[in-house]
């Protein structure tokens, strides 16, 4: 499994797993108890590997925090969890993050960041390939079209929208309605 395989729903304990798609929108499966369930449209998902903390000069992806996170736990120190106490749950991601944004990461953040690594840890995640997985997103656009021509990448950079035109050269208009009223 990989961190972009896992998501986060808004209102919903836990991590889950992505197994599918269907017309509304995904198919989970929780991490902790196995549960499987659909989404729907008015649930706000986050994908794991889209997520990044704030620094005091950019943003760290979620993937190098956990490694860190993991590097920190193999070398003995031990993890808080979601009830220890608010300057442990600080001291630690201050060695895990060393120049994390204290105005913008708050202390609940931190602690969801610990049981997420907890839930993580105890699934089949690659952890050996987290950081290949990272250095290979930062290195290749995904939105970027995918052509080896340079003038044709030019030619693509430089395209402007132009707007239809009838056959008689008059411009088209929309059949969108105009929200009438207050």
């Amino acid at each position: 499994m990989e961190l972009k395989d896992v998501v986060s729903v808004t209102g919903m304990p836990g991590l889950h797993k992505i197994l599918g798609r269907n017309k509304n929108g995904l198919i989970l499966e929780s991490l902790t108890d196995g549960k499987r369930f659909g989404t729907n449209p008015r649930q706000r998902i986050s994908i794991l590997s889209d997520i990044a903390m704030f620094t005091e000069d950019a943003e760290v992806k979620l993937a190098n925090v956990l490694m860190t996170i993991k590097s920190l736990e193999e070398s003995g120190k031990a993890v808080p969890d979601a009830k220890a106490d608010n300057d442990e749950v600080k001291a630690f991601m201050s060695l895990a993050l060393p120049n994390y944004d204290r105005e913008r990461v708050y202390t609940s953040d931190m602690k969801k960041l610990f049981v997420w690594y907890g839930m993580l840890k105890a699934t089949d995640l690659d952890w050996a390939n987290l950081d290949k997985e990272e250095s290979a997103e930062e290195g290749a656009d995904a939105d970027a079209p995918k052509t080896t021509d340079a003038k044709a990448k030019k030619a693509v950079a430089t395209k402007k929208i132009v707007p239809s035109k009838t056959a008689t050269g008059a411009k088209s208009k929309t059949t969108t309605p105009r929200k009438m009223g207050s």
